[in-house]
Parts: C-alpha cells; sequence; structure tokens
C-alpha cells in the first residue's frame, strides 16, 4: 500500500478524534496506527546531509514519542485537539510537497 493512502487515513482518524465524545479506546487505536506510520516515514526518510531531510527525520521520531500508546502524556483534550490538527495539516503539506 502506499505510503500516502496510510497519511491520509492518519490524517482522517485524526480529524476524527476532534469529535466530543468519541471513547478513549478509539485514541489508543489512533495513537498505535500513527506510531506505526511515523515509524515507516521515519525508516523511509533519506539519509542526507541535507538539513531538511534530517529536520524531517528528527519530526518523525517526535511525533513517535508524542503519540506512543505506552505511556499516557497528560496535556489535555483542547492541547490534544490542536495537536492533531497541527499533525493532520503537516502530514497534508507533507503529501502535497512530495506529488
Amino acid at each position: 500500500m502506499n505510503i500516502n493512502k496510510l497519511k491520509i487515513i492518519l490524517i482522517v482518524g485524526l480529524l476524527i478524534a476532534l469529535i466530543p465524545g468519541i471513547p478513549y479506546g478509539y485514541f489508543n487505536i489512533l495513537r498505535l496506527y500513527a506510531v506505526v506510520i511515523f515509524s515507516i516515514m521515519a525508516i523511509q526518510t533519506p539519509k542526507s546531509k541535507q538539513n531538511t531531510k534530517n529536520l524531517q527525520f528528527v519530526g518523525y521520531i517526535v511525533m513517535i514519542i508524542l503519540f506512543q500508546p505506552l505511556i499516557r502524556i497528560p496535556i489535555g483534550r483542547f492541547i490534544w485537539n490542536i495537536i492533531d490538527v497541527a499533525v493532520a495539516i503537516w502530514l497534508l503539506l507533507d503529501i502535497n510537497k512530495k506529488k
């Protein structure tokens, strides 16, 4: 499956997470899926001496740490909503940049 399709699924999942009243189990599944996708993206990032590629790799690692499902990061629903929207926008820009 194409990584861009997987990114679109993650974007939709992040936007669904904005709906009030979503069960907490959904967030656990979403976080696990996000870690898998960001791990794939980090592995596929070409090794380069360009700072943009290194910064992109570091961004993926930060997302893996932020979304990892083992240790809950208690930053509140409002902040998580902001993070979800920001990550969705970042992924959209990443998809459009690589086309």
